[in-house]
Formats: structure tokens, C-alpha cells, sequence
């Protein structure tokens, strides 16, 4: 399992498939198991690149806070250290604002880029549930129901009416190491205060802004104002899927990733 010391920081990351390279950057708290389900679907026509954002998974977990700019040039770091650049990438939640300051700061190493369930900057509705988040893992709540309220933030009905799914998709979730409160805290610090809309016009990379119809963690008028802003995007909402739709709605939220790939 390789990792690679870039500046401050040792980032685990693993190279899959064939074909021109794809890198796929995960969101808040997220490592790059994030992809499990979307990754098989790719790795027979793309080279994915997936790793740990610094403060998850197997990437250290250096003192905090976090910026998003730095984040994105940890990306940019990686994708320079494995000579494959320039790359395509899709960037989901967290991941979106890291590719978005990949695209200000590095954009030739992007050659195509899809900002999944993405958003500008933060509102006042992401900064409750953000709070919540936060206490919720300084405090005694179990993380199987820590789980169960992230996963009413991302899914939609379909999933939510079934609690047996629930429970069981919440159980999987704490089935595996998850990231620290430092590490999440030290992202979450970034993240929050990352506005990326007074760059955005300067990116002429071409991008999909893709995001469900459903989504209530990241609305659509997010994506709508990203889309506008950036010279070379294009809005794609799909007709269902929440913010999780990678997860819910996986087939969809592939074909129209690779849909734009491929055009």
C-alpha cells in the first residue's frame, strides 16, 4: 500500500485500472474507500488515482487546522509525484472545494473536471449541520447513530423509509477505522471558510457541475451558481439523488461522470 511524503505531509494513495488517468478526491471525514462502489465501474476504461485526504484514513494526521488551498495542493503535489498529469478528476462535497483550488491554483494539471454534490461556499444551513456534527463526535452518542444522522442528510426516501437498510448501511459505516476528531475538526475548520467564487471565473478548464435534484445538503442553486460563474462548465442535475446519490444512486451518477469523459 504505497504513500508518499509531500511537504508536511505523508499521503496513502492507490493506482487502479487502465486507460487515461481519473482522480478521485473524497469529502469531508471521507477516506478513499468513499469510492468502493463507484471505482469498480471505472477501472476498466481509467487509471483511478484514489488516497486520503491529510487527516483520514492512512494519510497522517498533521496538527490542524486545514485550509482548502492547501488540500488542493496536496493534489496537485500527488499528481506531480506520479508523473500522470494532466489528469481528469472528480471531486465529491469536501472533494469539490479541493478540486475547485486545484482548478484556481494548478489547473494544467487538470485536463477535465466534475464537481459531484459540490458547492461555492458555506451557508447558513451547512454551518448548523456542520455544529452538529462537531458535538456530535465529542459526544457520548454511539457512532452507529452518528452514522444514522449523516445518512438522513444524504440519501433520499427511497433509502431512508427502509430502517433496516439504514441501520445496517450505519453498522457498515462503523465497521471500519474512521477519521479522528482532529482530523475531521482540522478539514471541517477549512472547509468552512473556503469561498471560492471570486476565482471561479478565472478556471477555463472544462467542468461538469453534476448534483440530484434531491439533494438538501448541497442544493442545486449551489451548483447553478458554480456552473455560472466558470466560463467552460455545464450544469447537469440528475432527477434523483441526494447528496449520497454516488452511493444511492451509483449507475446514474457513473454514467453521467463518464458521459462528460467521454464526449
Amino acid at each position: 500500500m504505497p504513500t508518499t511524503k509531500l511537504g508536511d505531509v505523508s499521503l496513502f494513495y492507490e493506482v487502479e485500472g487502465e486507460g487515461p488517468p481519473l482522480l478521485l478526491i473524497a469529502g469531508l471525514g471521507a477516506d478513499s474507500r468513499t469510492w468502493m462502489t463507484i471505482k469498480p465501474l471505472l477501472t476498466a476504461r481509467y487509471t483511478c488515482i484514489t488516497f486520503d485526504n491529510r487527516g483520514t484514513g492512512r494519510s497522517d494526521v498533521p496538527p490542524g487546522p486545514y485550509t482548502i488551498p492547501q488540500m488542493g495542493a496536496d493534489a496537485a503535489a500527488l499528481i506531480r509525484h506520479l508523473d500522470m498529469g494532466p489528469v481528469a478528476a472528480v471531486g465529491w462535497s469536501l472533494g469539490g472545494s479541493v478540486l475547485q483550488a486545484l482548478l484556481i491554483q494548478d489547473q494544467e494539471l487538470v485536463s477535465r473536471a466534475v464537481l459531484l454534490s459540490a458547492f461555492p461556499s458555506y451557508t447558513e444551513v451547512q454551518h448548523g449541520w456542520l455544529d452538529c456534527l462537531l458535538t456530535l463526535r465529542q459526544s457520548d452518542v454511539s457512532p452507529a447513530a452518528q452514522a444514522m444522522f449523516g445518512m438522513a442528510w444524504g440519501f433520499t426516501p427511497r433509502m431512508l423509509v427502509d430502517h433496516a437498510t439504514v441501520a445496517a448501511g450505519a453498522k457498515l459505516q462503523t465497521s471500519v477505522p474512521g477519521t479522528s476528531f482532529e482530523g475531521f475538526a482540522a478539514q471541517a475548520h477549512g472547509l468552512r471558510r473556503y469561498d471560492s467564487r471570486p476565482q471561479l471565473p478565472g478556471v477555463k478548464t472544462e467542468t461538469l457541475v453534476l448534483v440530484g435534484a434531491e439533494d438538501t445538503l448541497t442544493p442545486v442553486a449551489q451548483s447553478v451558481e458554480m456552473a455560472t460563474l466558470m466560463p467552460n462548465a455545464r450544469l447537469q442535475v440528475l432527477p434523483r439523488g441526494s447528496h449520497g446519490m454516488a452511493i444511492e444512486y451509483t449507475p446514474d451518477t457513473v454514467a453521467a461522470i463518464r458521459a462528460f469523459l467521454e464526449a
